[in-house]
Parts: C-alpha cells; sequence; structure tokens
C-alpha cells in the first residue's frame, strides 16, 4: 500500500486528516507533518524524512500531500522527491485525500499521483458553472 504524508503550514494537515477519518474511518498508513512558526528548516525537514520513511515499510512508495506550490514544505518535500519512491501533489484538499485514501491499494505511485491531481481538479467548480450545467 502507498504511503501518504501531508505536510502544511501549521495544523492545516492534521485537521484535513481527521475529517478524512470522521467521513472514511481511520486511513491507515497516513500521516500530517506540520511546518509551525517556530519550526527552523531543519527541523521541519527531520520531521518530514521521518515520516516518510515511516510511511513506506514495504517500499510501495510515498505520496507527499502539500499545501502550496513554492511554500516551505513544498521545498523541503521536493527534495525527497525520487521517481517511483516519493512524489509530491500541490493544493491539498479534502477531495484529494478522500482519492489518495481510497486509490492507494491499486496501481502503482505514478498512477496515484495522476489520479489524486485530477481528481482535486475536477472537484473544484464555481455556483455559474454548476447553474450552468442544470439549465
Amino acid at each position: 500500500m502507498i504511503g501518504v504524508v501531508v505536510a502544511t503550514h501549521g495544523e492545516f494537515g492534521s485537521v484535513l486528516l481527521g475529517t478524512l477519518k470522521g467521513i472514511l474511518g481511520e486511513p491507515g498508513g497516513m500521516s500530517s507533518v506540520s511546518l509551525m512558526p517556530t519550526d527552523s528548516l531543519e527541523i521541519f525537514q527531520a520531521k518530514l524524512e521521518k515520516a516518510v520513511s515511516q510511511a513506506d515499510p514495504k517500499g510501495a512508495g510515498v505520496l507527499v500531500l502539500v499545501d502550496m506550490l513554492g511554500g516551505t514544505p513544498f521545498n523541503v518535500a521536493i527534495r525527497l522527491a525520487q521517481a517511483g519512491k516519493v512524489q509530491v501533489v500541490t493544493g491539498v484538499n479534502l477531495p484529494m485525500l478522500i482519492t489518495a485514501a481510497s486509490h492507494r491499494e491499486a496501481g502503482d505511485l505514478s498512477d496515484l499521483a495522476r489520479e489524486v491531481q485530477v481528481s482535486s481538479r475536477g472537484a473544484i467548480v464555481t455556483s455559474v458553472e454548476l447553474f450552468q450545467k442544470n439549465q
């Protein structure tokens, strides 16, 4: 099973995982790493490296979901990215987590990263788009 680590500024990732647990139950193999205002870059990097290594005990790979492109969680996570072992996807949100939790047993890491990206983009709509589809 592919491991999933959510790396975000503050407790955002922890809250998302808590919400996911309320919807799907305990997903197992998923964790969060919070960049706190008091963390140095080195401390956050050590926390993320530890979470990634713990998320992949069987070598299936780890998907790291970060809050935003260019932020510290992204910049640290991208250093860990390795083909087939660690992939990073930006813009973490609840639909993305649900997809990751529901599809990480089938396929490989690259397939899961693409599926998470596509499903997350599809979940972003405006009310105007919804009204136009229903007319």
